[in-house]
Order: C-alpha cells, then structure tokens, then sequence
C-alpha cells in the first residue's frame, strides 16, 4: 500500500495564519470536490471563519485532474491547498497527508475540518456554529452537520427531511443523533482526538467516522451530529446502494464494539427510544423506522456472521 507521503505533488499552496482552521477534503477517483469546497468556503467567509481546505486529490489520474480542478475553484485560491498523490491510496491515507499538511502549513493546531468531495454544507454558519459549539461544550470531541434527504426512499428514513422535521416539531430543537457523521457532515474536531481516529481506522481498518465516534464515547466524552447544520450528501438511490453503504459502516461499527465494548452503543439506542417517544402518535413514520430498523438488523447480522467464519478460519 502506498504511504499517503510518496509521490505527492503539490501544486498550489496558499498564504496562511494560525488563525486559520484547515478543512481537509480527500478527493477520490470519480469524485468532483468543486462544488463542497466552494460552499464550504461560502460558509466558512459569510460567517467570518479563516479556513484554508486542503484538497487532496489521489489516484491513479491525479496529476490529469487537479488542473481542472484547481481552475474551477480559481475564486478562492488565497484560502486553497490543492496536492496530487498519483496512487490508489484510499481517503484515510489523504486525511492524514492532509493533517501533515495542516501542520506543515501551521493552520490551527487546536481543530481541523473533515468534508467529502460530495457533501454540501447547507448552513452559512456551518463552521461558525459547530466552533461555538466545542467552545462551549469542553466534553464534545467532535460536531458534524446531520445530512437530511428531502426525498428518499424507506431505507433512509432516519435521515429523511419527513424525520427530521416531526422530531423537531416534537421537541421543539435541533435533531442530535450521538455520532458524527464524518466528511459528509462536515466535521469540526479537536485535533488531537481526530488525529489518533484516522491513525486508529487505518490501524483497525475502520472509517473514520465510527472510529472518532467510538472512540471518544468510549473515552466517556461526547460528539453529535445536529440538525441545527443541515448538509446534502449523494443519497443511495437502490436497495443495493444502501446495503453496500450499511454493509462497510456495520463492519467498522462492530469491529469497534468488540474493541470497546458494548456501552458505546447505549447513546445511539437511546436516541431511538426517544425518537419512538417523540413519534408515538406518526404511525406512518413510526412504521417506517421499524422497517429500516429490521433492514439494518438484517446487515447487522450478515456482517457479524462473516466476523465469526473469519475467526473461525483464523483459529484454525
């Protein structure tokens, strides 16, 4: 595998401060990352917040894509870092070259952002609101936004505009789910803990997401995802797009529960005996929930019946 330090090309690198807040954005084949760094800048500028995003672009055709690239997002090209690494090196490999960069920048040393090529950040005070929110809450890791899908079919009902809106209508506040929901909510965390994530999921083979979520729940400290930062995100248009997505965060979620135990997941199964609460009188939407959730048990099971055949042949 290819260290996320070789055959890197930097192609432009902007003038920066230790004010500034680096937002590393990984950009894979097939992924286009003009349209998330540019409204993420939006927010970032509307809101008085100093980012620079580091794009870092990998693949086989890196070098061929980058120029486009990088003249499409001409408009911010003082609070833009844009790197080619011309190797299938995978996206946790590209946040860390991003965080050696951040530091050899000397962006932030404190916090560092976290956006996928595909998301899109819907609040102009995205990175305001989620640098408040760490600045009051000493015990929080890490913020995303929560990606919500105006329309989508029943296997996303959780993340649905129709949930969504009949949670917040219920309680009268923001929807906080007890995880972060990685580069497509756009993160904002502690530097450190989001260091030792990316470190830990390459280690362990896990997302970072999940494993920055794990982790810090189960170092008794908190991260949420907030509906209060509202984010698009490519939604998974067939059942087996959705499956295949549950598929690879159930295999890191489960890796991470045998490593940290079973109490990381009390958070999450709270917030759907709250929802279910909150719901009780939506017998659609409460019918909806059930249905996913059985599809997901569904996934649950597949992949912890693979984990055992796996230590089984690894016993042998």
């Amino acid at each position: 595998m290819i260290d996320a330090a070789e055959d890197a090309v930097t192609l432009h690198l902007p003038a920066v401060t230790t004010s500034m807040l680096g937002v590393i954005v990984p950009v894979g084949p097939n992924h286009d990352p003009v349209n998330s760094v540019i409204t993420s800048d939006h927010s970032a500028t509307t809101s008085g917040v100093d980012t620079a995003h580091l794009v870092i672009v990998n693949g086989t055709d890196a070098s061929s894509r980058v120029a486009d690239i990088r003249s499409r997002l001409a408009p911010i090209d003082d609070r833009l870092a844009i790197v080619a690494i011309n190797g299938p090196i995978g996206y946790i490999r590209a946040v860390r070259h991003g965080l050696r960069m951040a530091d050899q920048l000397g962006l932030r040393s404190d916090r560092v952002g976290f956006l996928d090529a595909d998301a899109e950040l819907r609040s102009i005070e995205h990175w305001q609101v989620a640098n408040l929110m760490l600045d009051e809450s000493p015990n929080l890791d890490a913020t995303s936004g929560l990606v919500v899908h105006a329309k989508c079919r029943v296997w996303e009902t959780l993340s649905s505009a129709t949930f969504v809106a009949a949670m917040e209508r219920a309680s009268g506040a923001p929807v906080c789910k007890p995880y972060v929901q990685g580069g497509a909510g756009g993160t904002l965390a502690r530097r450190e803990p989001f260091a030792r994530a990316v470190n830990d999921a390459l280690r362990l083979d896990t997302l970072i997401g999940p494993t920055l979520s794990a982790s810090s729940l189960a170092a008794g400290r908190r991260v949420l995802a907030t509906s209060a930062l509202p984010c698009g995100h490519t939604p998974r248009r067939t059942m087996q797009e959705w499956t295949a997505s549950v598929t690879a965060y159930e295999q890191s979620w489960r890796s991470l529960v045998e490593l940290f135990g079973s109490d990381i997941e009390k958070p999450w199964q709270q917030f759907l005996d709250e929802a279910e609460q909150a719901l009780a009188g939506n017998m659609k939407l409460l019918t909806d929930m059930r249905y996913n959730a059985a599809l997901r048990q569904d996934v649950v099971i597949r992949v912890e019946a693979q984990r055992r055949a796996l230590q089984a042949a690894g016993a042998r």
